[in-house]
């Protein structure tokens, strides 16, 4: 399984995927994009990025942080943080999450989530 970053959420429609591999989405990207909804700065914006929402509410089951993504969370923040990086507290919300699965994550942005490297594979999506 992957899980896929915010990002690739966004921009799914961009980016090719493997019919192989069993992709994944986060409860956690669901509430960043629930925010994105409603912070955006026009009505024809927010009306947009509801309609992109309601398309991935029914393409992924949102998995959702529980006991297991919580431990997970502590054991990649606390590897993370010996390194002396400044860690985004929802990359490293994620990266707890795909450790506590087992699975990798799929972003666009590899560098947000370079400090979690050594517990989680990370992969970039592919473009069409």
């Amino acid at each position: 399984m992957i899980l896929l970053d915010t990002n690739v959420l966004i921009d799914i429609d961009n980016f090719e995927f493997d019919p192989g591999e069993v992709h994944a989405a986060s409860v956690l990207s669901r509430a960043e994009l629930e925010f994105g909804v409603r912070r955006a700065p026009r009505v024809a914006d927010r009306e947009a990025r509801r309609a992109r929402l309601a398309q991935l509410d029914g393409r992924f089951a949102w998995l959702l942080f529980d006991l297991a993504a919580s431990r997970g969370y502590g054991t990649v923040a606390a590897g993370a943080a010996g390194t002396g990086v400044r860690l985004r507290g929802k990359d490293a919300l994620l990266a707890g999450q795909a450790y506590s699965l087992g699975c990798a994550i799929m972003t666009s942005n590899t560098a947000d989530f370079a400090p979690f490297r050594k517990m989680v594979t990370i992969v970039e999506p592919t473009p069409r």
